[in-house]
């Protein structure tokens, strides 16, 4: 299997990635490349990235770190396809599962600005009714507030039933609270969003996605579906099975690609620089109002937090906004999302206020990954040793 581990530096990422390139950059000479050199704390979760790296179940991972809105770190390490040679790159088009609940956020957050849509309106109930007291708006909908049980029939979708049907049979479903009460995520409630999108813009929501995101603010490679996945130039394959003795390529369609709000976006690592690059405000493109909106604290997520395990000593509540996960690690505020989806994952993980960021994506069942973001946020702030990943079992 080849195994490429590079480290590029804000310099030389920015000339082939078509982003601004700062004006000041301090650069030193590596080898053939011009690269700046790295705070100390990057130099050390360099180090981490390659131990993932060498997870042998580890097929594809590409990551960067943004600091001061810049990406200062950009990493990239395997294949798109196990054992045929073709490295993955920062313009490898992978899923990035649920973190499509970030854009789709952003995107409501955006409409309502516009006047296009009102967050506090009721959910026609001919989109989603349920058996509550009152419907839902759209706001509960979005920041998960439905009282539906959590993840109500997904196991449904994946049995390739009818999207219309499920979100039809949600409606004699027990609720577990009153709506707008407690937290309890969802993909299908989620995704009737994309029926209010389409009503309030006159346009199929795929398109007001294309539109209004990906072309407006010059993403390099993002686009939704697996067809448009498949078309690129160049795509990772996802290889499936947590405790699998070999990498097999499968095929990355799944029957969440007909959620496109929950699961269907596809992005690069230079896509997922752009995209946090946004969020922090350093790339112009989303107000004030919208990024505030969209990572508001709506819903009190009890149940996430204690999920968490040992992460609660660095995390002290968690919340979920406009499709956005909104962690409290000390005194710091993170804005986060992950995502996985059969073979692919995905992270961004944010700090608006410092304009800090970490990005990754990867194409492979492992553990290691998942451990990055806590080990780069312990060196990044010296709260703790990063030595998160030493814990992951590899078996």
């Amino acid at each position: 299997m080849i195994r490429v581990l590079t480290l590029t530096s804000l310099a030389l990422f920015l000339s082939f990635s078509g982003l601004p390139t700062p004006a000041k950059a301090q650069q030193t000479q590596v080898g053939s490349a011009i690269a700046a050199p790295l705070p100390e704390y990057l130099e050390t979760f360099r180090t981490r990235l390659e131990q993932a790296a060498s997870d042998n179940r580890m097929v594809g991972l590409v990551a960067a770190v943004i600091q001061d809105g810049e990406p200062v770190l950009v990493f990239s390490h395997g294949e798109a396809v196990a054992g045929q040679g073709e490295a993955v790159t920062p313009q490898t088009l992978f899923r990035a599962a649920s973190v499509s609940k970030t854009f789709t956020g952003t995107l409501l957050a955006m409409l309502e600005e516009d006047g296009v849509i009102d967050l506090d309106d009721d959910m026609p109930t001919d989109v989603l009714t349920l058996d509550g007291t009152r419907p839902p708006t759209l706001l509960e909908v979005a920041s998960h507030r439905t009282g539906l049980p959590p993840n109500a029939y997904d196991n449904d979708l994946e049995a390739g039933q009818s999207v219309q049907r499920i979100r039809q049979r949600l409606s004699g479903v027990d609720l577990i609270c009153p709506v707008g009460d407690c937290y309890s995520y969802q993909n299908v409630a989620f995704s009737t969003v994309e029926t209010l999108v389409e009503r309030a813009t006159g346009q199929g929501f795929d398109d007001v996605v294309s539109q209004r995101i990906f072309a407006d603010f010059d993403f390099p490679r993002a686009s939704l579906g697996v067809p448009d996945l498949q078309a690129a130039e160049a795509w990772a394959r996802p290889h499936r099975g947590w405790r699998r003795t070999g990498n097999i390529a499968g095929n990355p369609r799944t029957n969440y690609d007909r959620l496109p709000s929950a699961a269907g976006v596809n992005v690069s690592l230079e896509d997922m620089i752009v995209w946090a690059q946004l969020q922090l405000g350093s790339r112009p493109g989303l107000s004030p109002d919208v990024r505030d909106r969209a990572h508001s604290r709506f819903t009190n997520t009890v149940r996430e937090t204690r999920r968490l395990g040992d992460l609660r000593q660095r995390i002290d509540s968690t919340w979920y906004g406009l499709g956005w996960r909104i962690y409290d690690w000390g005194d710091r505020t993170i804005v986060m999302h992950s995502g996985y989806l059969s073979g692919y994952g995905a992270q961004i993980v944010l700090e608006p206020e410092t304009g800090f960021g970490f990005v990754a994506l990867w194409n492979s069942d492992n553990r290691s990954a998942w451990w990055l973001w806590p080990t780069l946020m312990d060196l990044h702030t010296g709260d703790g040793e990063g030595n998160w990943l030493d814990s992951v079992s590899l078996d």
